[in-house]
């Protein structure tokens, strides 16, 4: 009798767009990695040190990219180049199975051959290039030099992006990114949801403070600009935890509100204790899935969020949170006021919604998705 498929016996070679940073996309690719043991990753940029040693010892392709000079700090400059880096890396035949785990071009590795054709690929794809299809004004204002120079080069980008013949199975990191799959690409994608340890974000049961909680990379999409310009002014005490190329900007914005705190990056126990003991967490970008969110609620805060993304699929008005329906000042301060006179939720039954996102989930996702194309 044929023994059944045991996934982590396969060999697999990752693909991911760049590996400079612990970000959703990276504990995605953590915890895929651990799924597959006898794997191997490979990557436009790997910045040594920057993610999960589980992470760094895989890492044995790069591209030519990798030369380039400071390319840690500058590799987004790059990205005329992408299609070609990663066109340029060579994925031996050694391997079962190619997961590419993608919101750029890691998808478009050439895949190596095998008996009949090319070896199966998986892309679990966090987005289409958000920055090429239409949201461009979360990234880089209007009528910028940069602006203007990605208006140059997107058509080339659209074109590349597009070709995804070599993909034999597409999975979205959520319902909302589905849909994006189906309408640029025109295919069709199952979700698998991310998800977080939830032995680790836990209800603390001590009492809540009286802040608010924002932990977020500092850029331009995640709109941790609003959350500054609808404190500022106000009596009600902002935390911001996180870095990255916006933080001077939003520094000087918040100068003269002693209500607003900015922490830097901080260490994950870090976080969990804010989590514990925000008042309530805020979520004013739009995102394609949103793992914040989902770690807050677990430890039992609820979430002030844009009623767009991946919030509307983790976060439920009334039960775990708020939604504003317009990424202005006078919406989020209104969403504030309307948590603060009627939000009566528990910490417990907060966390009971966040149960529905966890990495044992995700895994069994996986498993399946992988048994239906490499086989029973």
């Amino acid at each position: 009798m044929t023994q059944p498929l045991d996934p982590a016996s396969l060999r697999v070679w990752f693909v991911h767009d760049w590996l400079t940073g612990m970000r959703g996309g990276e504990k995605v690719l953590l915890e895929l990695v651990r799924m597959f043991p006898e794997s191997r990753i490979a990557t436009l940029v790997h910045v040594a040190g920057s993610t999960d040693p589980e992470i760094d010892r895989r890492v044995a392709r790069t591209s030519f990219l990798q030369k380039m000079p400071n390319i840690g700090g500058t590799y987004r400059n790059y990205l005329p180049l992408f299609p070609r880096a990663i066109r340029s890396m060579e994925l031996d035949g050694e391997c079962d199975l190619v997961i590419s785990v993608s919101h750029a071009v890691a998808k478009g590795i050439s895949i190596p051959e095998g008996p009949g054709g090319g070896k199966p690929h998986v892309c679990f794809c966090n987005t289409p290039m958000r920055y090429i299809w239409g949201m461009e004004d979360q990234y880089l204002p209007r009528w910028s030099p940069k602006r203007l120079a990605l208006a140059a080069v997107i058509p080339g980008l659209r074109g590349f992006d597009r070709q995804n013949g070599s993909v034999t199975r597409f999975v979205a990191n959520s319902g909302t990114v589905a849909e994006r799959i189906r309408r640029i690409y025109r295919r069709e994608a199952v979700v698998v949801h991310p998800g977080i340890d939830e032995g680790y974000y836990t209800v603390s049961g001590e009492p809540r403070e009286d802040f608010y909680l924002m932990v977020s990379a500092l850029v331009p999409y995640k709109r941790v600009d609003l959350a500054v310009r609808a404190f500022a002014g106000t009596v009600r005490k902002l935390v911001i935890i996180g870095g990255g190329p916006e933080e001077g900007k939003l520094r000087r914005m918040a100068e003269g509100s002693g209500n607003i705190e900015f922490m830097g990056r901080q260490p994950d126990d870090v976080v969990l204790r804010h989590y514990q003991r925000c008042r309530a967490f805020l979520f004013p970008g739009e995102e394609d899935f949103g793992l914040t969110p989902v770690e807050a609620q677990a430890c039992g805060a609820p979430v002030i969020a844009y009623g767009a993304g991946g919030a509307t699929e983790t976060v439920v008005a009334g039960r775990t949170g708020v939604f504003f329906a317009e990424q202005t000042v006078g919406a989020l301060r209104e969403a504030v006021e309307r948590f603060e006179k009627s939000f009566a939720a528990t910490p417990e039954a907060i966390r009971e919604n966040a149960l529905r996102f966890t990495w044992g989930r995700f895994r069994r996702g996986m498993v399946e998705v992988v048994r239906g194309v490499v086989g029973n």
